[in-house]
């Protein structure tokens, strides 16, 4: 399953909502950026499933795009829910 999660750089919290409960596979990342709450997409590479990709990048403030590798590696890493033991 899936999960939510925050993560700030330098600063700039990043909030991503998955859009798929069950597997990773897209993202909404929130974040706000001249005092408005914007959003813009991520989603798993067909040809690389250990990456993804801001899908809109027009939707996605210019300051935060070379950023996607770091958003993509998060994504890896945070977007998994970890089972209760």
């Amino acid at each position: 399953m899936t999960t939510n999660f925050r993560i700030t750089i330098k600063g700039t919290e990043f909030e991503f909502i998955s859009m798929n409960r069950v597997k990773l596979q897209a993202f909404q990342i929130f974040v706000l950026f001249e005092q408005k709450k914007v959003r813009f997409h991520m989603q798993v590479d067909d040809n690389d499933p250990e990456r993804f990709y801001i899908t809109d990048p027009q939707s996605c403030p210019d300051v935060h795009l070379s950023l996607e590798p770091t958003f993509s590696e998060a994504i890896l890493q945070k977007g998994l829910a970890v089972p209760a033991t």
